[in-house]
């Protein structure tokens, strides 16, 4: 069985991540596709037989219940074993959140791999997306098929191990929108998890809660730019994510030991 079609994602429900592509197919031996980059996230799931996946220079012989993610502009070839060529499904990908999802199911460009356990399961989730997709009929079920996929490459360890990466991806979120008036639930809402789960995970990897960890790092920006530009306050206070004089002063004495204004002048004095 195999079928495919193509949707650049403009007219499906979701923009948060949409199917590109979906099928099934049995290889011939030796059959290959490669070396090639794709404009989207493709995974290759394992039904049955063997064969290789490499990326940059790393090789890896793969078989039932193994699989593969290609994420965009990166080169792979595959290949189908000579003698047991493999039977596969795949689903292609993409989205504001795809990179975030792959994240949450353990899998990266650098630890492209996975198993899966339950084979029927998957199988018959990539028959009904194949089934619904392209249809038009009911795009919800299309996407909660897609998100039913996802969840059969979840596993507990997967999501125990992930903790570490989404504490980079908050970290990478923070430094970039700081200074923006950005919450707790927003930074939540981008890792798709909860905002127990976001305390959680910064605990365990930090030592702080996330609410803490943005505090300091907005006061250090703030302390950086008070000894390194002629900015006033109140821009400084502005550039850092705060939009309340009183709690900026509060927040830096408490941080720092005096007011922003008396710190600024004291640092001042020291380096003349």
């Amino acid at each position: 069985m195999y079928k495919e079609w193509i949707n650049n994602g403009n007219n499906t429900c979701s923009s948060v991540v949409y199917i590109h592509q979906v099928g099934f197919e049995v290889c011939n031996p030796g059959h290959s596709f490669g070396p090639a980059v794709r404009d989207h996230y493709l995974i290759h799931c394992i039904l049955d037989g063997e064969g290789t996946f490499t990326v940059g220079e790393r090789k890896y012989q793969l078989s039932q219940g193994r699989g593969f993610l290609i994420v965009p502009g990166v080169v792979t070839f595959y290949q189908a074993d000579w003698t047991k060529p493999w039977r596969y499904c795949w689903v292609g990908f993409n989205g504001i959140d795809a990179q975030i999802i792959c994240n949450q199911c353990g899998i990266n460009l650098e630890n492209p791999i996975f198993h899966f356990d339950n084979i029927p399961r998957m199988e018959n989730c990539i028959y009904e997306l194949c089934k619904n997709f392209g249809t038009g009929i009911n795009e919800f079920l299309t996407l909660s098929l897609l998100y039913e996929f996802f969840s059969i490459l979840q596993k507990e360890e997967a999501h125990m191990e992930k903790g570490s990466e989404l504490v980079n991806l908050a970290l990478d979120y923070i430094n970039k929108n700081y200074s923006y008036k950005i919450s707790i639930s927003q930074i939540a809402d981008r890792l798709s998890i909860s905002r127990s789960q976001l305390f959680r995970i910064f605990k365990e990897n930090i030592g702080l809660s996330i609410q803490e960890y943005l505090l300091s790092f907005r006061l250090e920006r703030a302390e950086n730019l008070m000894r390194k530009t002629d900015m006033n306050l109140k821009e400084i206070m502005y550039s850092c994510g705060f939009n309340d004089l009183p709690n900026f002063s509060r927040q830096f004495r408490r941080a720092y030991g005096m007011p922003p204004g008396t710190y600024r002048n004291h640092k001042s004095r020291k380096s003349t």
